[in-house]
C-alpha cells in the first residue's frame, strides 16, 4: 500500500502505546478483547476507562481514536493487519526517529498488529461510525425557538392579535463543515412532529426486538 502519512497529533498516541510496560499493555488488550462494540470512539472509552487506570481519560480517549482510525484504513485499503502496523511503525519512525528507535518501532508494530486483529470490538465499532455518518447530511443538533407575532389590521399602533411561531433550527455535518436551516412551525405543527418522532420511537423498540431475536448485538447510541 501507499506510504503512511501519519498526522502530527496521532505520534504522542503512537508513542503512548509503545511505552506501556508489558502488563500495563497485556491488560490494555484483555480489557478491549472482553468488551462489547460501541457506536464511536467517545462510547467504547466510557466503557473500558474505569479499567484502564494506567492511562488518564483524555489519554486513553485519544490513543483509542488513532486505532479506531488504523481500523477505517485497514478496512478502505483491504490491507491486512500486520502491513498496515509495519508501514505505521515506519512511518512513525520516520517523522520522529528520536521516539521511535529500531526496538520501539518494532514493539509498536507488534502492537498494532494485536490491537488491529481485534475485528469484533474494534473494527465493528470503527465501521459502525462508518456507516452512521455515510450520509450526505448527518444531524449533530436541534432547538426551538418561539416568540409572540402581533398582528396588526386597521390600527398600526395597536395590535389586536398574536401568534404564536416556534422556529425549528436543524444543525447537521455536510462535507467536513457545520450548517443549519430554520423551519418555522405552528402549534399544530408542534403536535405533528412530536407524533412522528413518537413513532419513530415505536419503530425503535420494534427492530430492537427482531435485532434480538436474531441474536445481532445493537449498538446503542
Amino acid at each position: 500500500m501507499a506510504p503512511i502519512n501519519i498526522p502530527e497529533e496521532a505520534l504522542p498516541d503512537l508513542k503512548r502505546i509503545a511505552g506501556l510496560g508489558t502488563e500495563d499493555f497485556e491488560s490494555f488488550l484483555s480489557t478491549i478483547q472482553e468488551t462489547t462494540p460501541a457506536l464511536n470512539s467517545g462510547q467504547f472509552a466510557e466503557k473500558i476507562e474505569a479499567r484502564v487506570r494506567f492511562l488518564k481519560p483524555d489519554e486513553l480517549r485519544s490513543a483509542l481514536k488513532t486505532v479506531f482510525v488504523l481500523h477505517s484504513i485497514k478496512e478502505r485499503a483491504g490491507v491486512a493487519s500486520g502491513q498496515l502496523a509495519e508501514d505505521v511503525g515506519s512511518s512513525a519512525a520516520e517523522d520522529k526517529p528520536g521516539d521511535f528507535p529500531a526496538d520501539t518501532r518494532e514493539l509498536l508494530a507488534k502492537r498494532l498488529k494485536q490491537l488491529l486483529d481485534l475485528d469484533k470490538p474494534l473494527g465493528v465499532t470503527a465501521k459502525a461510525l462508518d456507516v452512521m455518518t455515510e450520509h450526505d447530511r448527518v444531524f449533530c443538533g436541534a432547538r426551538i425557538l418561539s416568540d409572540i407575532r402581533p398582528v396588526f389590521a386597521a390600527n398600526p399602533e395597536s395590535a389586536e392579535s398574536a401568534v404564536i411561531i416556534h422556529n425549528l433550527q436543524i444543525g447537521f455535518h455536510q462535507g467536513g463543515e457545520h450548517k443549519e436551516f430554520y423551519v418555522a412551525l405552528d402549534t399544530n405543527d408542534v403536535k405533528e412532529l412530536k407524533k412522528v418522532i413518537e413513532r419513530a420511537e415505536k419503530k425503535t423498540t420494534a427492530l430492537q426486538s427482531i435485532l434480538n431475536k436474531a441474536n445481532v448485538f445493537y449498538l446503542k447510541p
